[in-house]
């Protein structure tokens, strides 16, 4: 079952929790420790403590499977009992799902559909449904290309939206938008970067309202915003075009730090003890608090592709278009490892427990050793094409293609 709501017209529309019509089955648990809450994780770190299980084929070691009722290129959540997923569909892939599953049973909980006012073409490797959504543990919000965004209740009711294309007309491109949101301090932090209506915000979590909006270059760009602790300046959000980073305050939108140079378009930057991995010429460790504006280290091996880098104990490492994880020292950038695994990739490398997990393109996930030889443990594979950073909470993997959601059984 499922409830549509055409929404379109208004630039913002709330409705209370108890005017969104549709399916509710059974109590949600609240959010717990072992949570997945946006893009390559709750702070983007894309780094989980639980062990997974090494191996999997599509009849062994998978706890479940769901269809999605359309296509999608974003990644999965994992909120209290709940996984989400988005999808689009529709000839003009103009219907925006958002889907709850439950976590332990894969069963339906609850599906919403909304129709899109923002312009809904995008390339034919992309999709409508291309943001990966996020959650503060009581509320999701789902971020589309076409720049529609909605907040939902852990029930799936409607507790407001934003037509941001409508509201910025030139907001979008042909090609498709898919930074994600992240939610930090209360606030939604969306990255609209285009060639035309480009701009960063701040929007409040329970009302919909902008708390700061601040017009950025008219260049197109994908990477998702960044929380960043920034010693001496409080809780900051990183925002990124590939003609550098900015580092604002949440709170004001203030610009603390600026930094120039080639960035990456797509991968996002990682942040670990007080420095920032910046996806340019490789990967370069800046510290936001130094004058010089000079990186630590730059290390032109660590080319990231499409892949974000993770950063984790005291190695980074990043995924390049030719499929090779390289490897590399946190604090100096030395190379440790290049080892080659084998596809095209668009999802980024997390870590889980002691191992680095990759998903190619064609359905293989390479489960490799965090540490040591950093050897490859496994090769899994799965149907269907994957496009898609997998969730990992409490021992399993949440493996999303553009039609289908898995959920491998924990750890034996």
């Amino acid at each position: 079952m499922s409830a549509t709501t055409l929404l379109s017209g208004f630039f913002r529309r709330r409705w209370a929790a108890t005017a969104a019509a549709g399916l509710l089955i059974g109590a949600v648990a609240p959010a717990v420790a072992g949570d997945w809450l946006g893009f390559h994780g709750n702070d983007g770190s894309g780094v989980a403590q639980t062990p997974i299980r090494r191996t999997w084929t599509a009849d062994e070691g998978i706890a479940w499977k769901v269809d999605l009722p359309g296509r999608s290129v974003a990644s999965p959540i994992v909120v209290g009992d709940l996984v989400v997923a988005t999808a689009s569909s529709g000839p003009k892939q103009d219907q925006l799902h958002i889907v709850a599953v439950d976590r332990e049973t894969g069963e339906l909980r609850w599906e919403r559909i909304f129709q899109a006012t923002g312009r809904t073409l995008c390339h034919p490797t992309s999709a409508v449904a291309a943001c990966t959504p996020a959650s503060d543990g009581e509320r999701i919000v789902a971020l589309y290309s076409s720049c529609d965004l909605f907040c939902v209740d852990l029930e799936g009711r409607l507790l407001w939206q934003r037509n941001l294309a409508v509201e910025h007309p030139r907001a979008g491109n042909d090609v498709g938008m898919g930074s994600s949101p992240r939610i930090i301090d209360d606030a939604v932090f969306v990255q609209i970067d285009c060639q035309g209506d480009a701009f960063g915000s701040a929007i409040d979590l329970a009302t919909g309202d902008d708390r700061w909006s601040v017009t950025r270059a008219k260049i197109a760009c994908w990477a998702s915003p960044l929380e960043v602790d920034l010693e001496g300046q409080g809780t900051c959000v990183l925002m990124q075009n590939p003609r550098g980073l900015e580092l604002r305050r949440v709170g004001d939108g203030t610009a603390v730090w600026l930094w120039e140079g080639d960035v990456g378009g797509i991968p996002m930057a990682a942040t670990a003890d007080g420095l920032i991995y910046a996806p340019t010429n490789g990967v370069a460790a800046l510290d936001p608090t130094a004058e010089s504006g000079r990186p630590q280290w730059q290390q032109p091996k660590l080319s990231c592709g499409i892949s974000s880098p993770v950063v984790f104990g005291d190695a980074v490492a990043s995924l390049n278009r030719g499929g090779v994880l390289v490897v590399a020292d946190a604090a100096d950038g030395s190379v440790r490892k290049q080892v080659r695994l084998a596809g095209t990739f668009w999802s980024s490398p997390i870590v889980v427990g002691d191992t680095i997990v990759a998903v190619n393109m064609e359905g293989t996930t390479f489960v490799v050793e965090a540490s040591g030889d950093y050897a490859i443990l496994a090769k899994n594979e799965l149907p269907g094409s994957f496009p898609s950073t997998p969730a990992a909470a409490d021992g399993s993997l949440y493996l999303q293609s553009e039609t289908a959601l898995w959920k491998t059984a924990a750890a034996e």
